[in-house]
């Protein structure tokens, strides 16, 4: 069962966890289950060309911010069941822009990579609402951040999704 979004705030939200200012007092529920959707809408009609485009010498292209996304969700995921499926597990850090240059080897069209995004949230949502609220309380630890409780990860996930919104926003070419 969910806690409700005013037992959810007491229970989760701690200004330690990463991300945590992006999702503010929000449930984080709304935002992660409508994350495909909002960026389905926001790259629609998109060309290639526009999803490929790089803003700048080093910066991501739009279709790279959603594999981003992907890597993310697949990682965040991984810790999650770590942490409830494990006693007090060593969760691993990863770097992302290995993971943004390695990914260019799966040639993966943005049809491609939106579709593995959708997938990996849907089933984190389904791992999310079918926990009890007290193994959302369960702990691993990051060898950079510390402790992470399972439920953590709801407002990571959420907060990520908000920032990369902006980023995705900021690189949509006028319309």
């Amino acid at each position: 069962m969910l806690p409700s979004p005013n037992k959810w705030r007491k229970l989760f939200v701690r200004s330690e966890i990463p991300y945590s200012q992006f999702i503010g007092d929000n449930d984080p529920y709304p935002v992660i289950r409508s994350s495909v959707a909002r960026i389905t809408e926001m790259c629609e009609g998109l060309t290639e060309e526009q999803l490929e485009a790089y803003p700048a010498p080093g910066k991501w292209s739009l279709h790279q911010v959603i594999a981003h996304l992907a890597d993310c969700e697949l990682v965040f995921q991984y810790r999650v069941r770590m942490i409830l499926f494990e006693d007090m597990p060593k969760l691993e850090a990863f770097d992302q822009d290995n993971w943004a240059n390695g990914w260019s080897r799966e040639k993966e069209t943005f049809a491609q990579t939106l579709e593995r995004f959708r997938v990996l949230r849907e089933s984190s949502i389904r791992l999310f609402e079918n926990t009890p609220v007290h193994d959302l309380k369960r702990t691993g630890t990051h060898p950079e951040r510390g402790l992470q409780e399972a439920g953590d990860f709801l407002i990571i996930m959420a907060g990520h999704d908000l920032n990369h919104f902006r980023q995705i926003q900021a690189l949509l070419p006028p319309r």
